[in-house]
């Protein structure tokens, strides 16, 4: 039953992407963008590859 209202719920697919949590702005909560954050790394797996849901084991009696 989950995995059917997991299924009926599907996003649209997005392109692969990553972004590291940096600003440009001097005065943030968040930390300052450097030269390093300039080629970051991009994912090389979608969604569905990367994440596995399984099924519960039953448990012993």
């Amino acid at each position: 039953m989950l995995e059917q209202d997991l299924l009926e719920r599907l996003l649209p697919v997005r392109r692969l992407r990553s972004q590291p949590r940096v600003v440009k702005r001097k005065m943030s909560n968040y930390h300052l963008k450097r030269p390093e954050h300039r080629a970051w790394p991009q994912p090389t797996r979608t969604g569905p590859q990367a994440v596995l849901i399984t099924r519960p084991q039953p448990a012993s009696p």
